[in-house]
């Protein structure tokens, strides 16, 4: 009796230990939906049985006449397709449609509206709140199993200076921006650097880097990182002087999807996109020099995994939750 008591303890033990080890948590990540436009992707998410939901900027879409009235119904209208319930815990940044100005960056005078509603909207739903009294940058700790997972949201809208606009519109690789070397103009202005400095030396064994523009997507003229180069190597330097932690960065804005790789100041990262909850760029040829693989050029949304190791795995998903392609993080 006592043998078998005990074969039967090492039985539970082992599948105990079975469940464990499997055990992952799931973070669904995506951006750019209209709330015009028809979002069956919605039903898809929901049945994904996530534990949080990152949303990464153009939330909504409000940016042409804006006004604080058009702004506030595309909220109104987004809440109600949104299966809050069914997403977990929410984090989320703004880009240039929630925010309220196309390209739009500092001088946008009606951001002050902007922020008020975006908080508004997303308050319900997150415990996040404003690291400061301008922009919805911020960072939160959660708890996933043994590991302290840091997700920093940035803000690179509230204090973004100038772009240096292409010669000629739509050319390859310069198709509205190129590089500007002016190095007074700022992705995150003075506040939020100072901000994301002292969030990085907080300990964590794992940080998600939230961006609603791409960081090291490369070869490309629209809205990124690199077009202010001396931010982005800021950025980067900044990330490998952090406190000991896994990383990963995660970006919306350009209405494709995909996983793109860089090594900078000794260090090899990894930055994945989720952009077309239903706003994909069907027609989207581009293939970038660090970019991994195809770009996803249909409407989609990614579920990052994590398991008791670290970083798993990003996988994206069409409209109908089928997988598309997915990327293991080593």
């Amino acid at each position: 009796m006592r043998s078998n008591s005990v074969m039967r303890w090492c039985v539970g033990c082992l599948l105990w230990v079975a469940f464990s080890v499997s055990a992952e948590t799931r973070i669904g990540f995506g951006s750019c939906f209209n709330q015009a436009k028809s979002a069956p992707i919605w039903d898809a998410i929901a049945s994904e049985s996530l534990d949080g939901f990152i949303f990464l900027g153009d939330n909504v879409y409000a940016s042409r006449g804006f006004s604080e009235a058009q702004l506030a119904q595309a909220y109104r209208d987004a809440n109600q397709v949104i299966p809050w319930d069914q997403l977990g815990f929410v984090a989320a940044t703004w880009d240039d449609h929630d925010f309220g100005q196309n390209d739009g960056g500092a001088s946008f005078s009606g951001q002050a509206i902007s922020q008020r509603l975006f908080w508004e909207f997303f308050a319900p739903h997150t415990e996040a709140s404003p690291a400061g009294d301008r922009g919805v940058y911020h960072a939160s700790i959660r708890q996933i199993g043994e590991l302290q997972v840091q997700i920093i949201a940035l803000d690179t809208r509230s204090f973004r200076g100038r772009l240096k606009p292409t010669l000629v519109r739509n050319t390859p690789g310069a198709e509205r921006y190129v590089p500007n070397p002016d190095s007074s103009q700022s992705m995150l202005g003075a506040a939020q650097w100072e901000w994301l400095e002292a969030t990085l030396s907080k300990p964590a064994d794992l940080r998600i880097v939230m961006s609603s523009v791409q960081i090291l997507a490369d070869g490309h003229g629209w809205e990124r990182w690199g077009n202010l180069p001396h931010e982005r190597d800021r950025l980067l330097k900044l990330l490998t002087e952090r406190k000991p932690s896994q990383l990963i960065l995660l970006s919306g804005d350009r209405h494709i999807g995909g996983a793109y790789e860089s090594e900078a100041f000794g260090e090899r990262f990894l930055e994945f996109t989720s952009s077309g909850l239903n706003m994909a760029w069907t027609q989207a040829t581009e293939y970038l020099p660090n970019q991994l693989g195809e770009p996803i050029r249909e409407d989609h949304y990614a579920v990052l995994a994590i398991n008791q190791d670290g970083f798993a795995r990003v996988v994206w998903h069409n409209t109908r939750g089928d997988v598309i392609t997915e990327f293991p993080i080593q």
